[in-house]
């Protein structure tokens, strides 16, 4: 049987970046293959540039923004979505004036093993 999750009823956890996450969907929650989380910036914050052994996909529900995906730049918002191969590098940062929120997928069942990339 699935499992139903109240996403504000979450407990609020702090990402790599320091930022604000809810674990949504994980092993805790009974998951065995994929893993959901929900992340909020505020204007000005960014998510660090890093890279994960596999492969994530970024779901963008408000706020507007702008992504690094490698050596791109790309502008990210509500009803954006973008797909990060595993191994590359890529953060992103609030460049509005409102709050970026979006959701954060990857799979196995939990949050996958971050390396921060220095520079």
């Amino acid at each position: 049987m699935g499992t139903r999750v109240v996403n504000e009823q979450q407990a609020t956890d702090r990402s790599p970046s320091g930022l604000p996450i809810r674990h949504l969907t994980s092993g805790a929650a009974g998951a065995t293959d994929l893993y959901a989380g929900e992340q909020w910036l505020q204007p000005g914050e960014a998510v660090v540039p890093h890279t994960h052994d596999v492969e994530e996909i970024l779901l963008f529900v408000a706020g507007e923004g702008e992504a690094r995906i490698g050596e791109a730049s790309i502008l990210v918002g509500a009803g954006v979505t973008v797909h990060i191969p595993a191994g590359e590098t890529h953060g992103f940062r609030n460049t509005g004036q409102a709050e970026l929120r979006l959701f954060v997928i990857f799979p196995g069942n939990a949050f996958a093993a971050t390396d921060i990339v220095e520079g």
